[in-house]
């Protein structure tokens, strides 16, 4: 017990404190490619729903929620896809120790 309020007093070395580093980036990379994915399956999702609606009624939806055409918020919702899949892709590559 006195060992581990050692090293929440400050004695831990700096071995401890790398480790402890990388386990939070390690963390903070994971979720945010978790949120990423999130945001990928919800454009998706919201694609799918425009396009269902066809053409009237998928006009209005895109210009009453969106306030924004309907070819033009699906275009934008692609544009983010690929980024957010593009950002993901080299965040898991990252994280998998693999170099260019």
């Amino acid at each position: 017990m006195v060992k581990k309020l050692s090293g929440i007093r400050g004695d831990a070395s700096w071995m401890d404190w790398g480790m402890i580093s990388i386990l939070i980036l390690f963390g903070t990379l994971t979720a945010t490619v978790m949120i990423m994915w999130w945001r990928v399956i919800s454009n998706i999702s919201e694609v799918i729903r425009i396009r269902r609606l066809k053409a009237i009624r998928g006009r209005k939806y895109a210009e009453g929620a969106w306030g924004t055409r309907q070819n033009s918020l699906i275009t934008l919702l692609l544009a983010e896809i690929l980024v957010a899949l593009a950002i993901s892709g080299l965040i898991v590559l990252m994280l998998a120790g693999a170099s260019f």
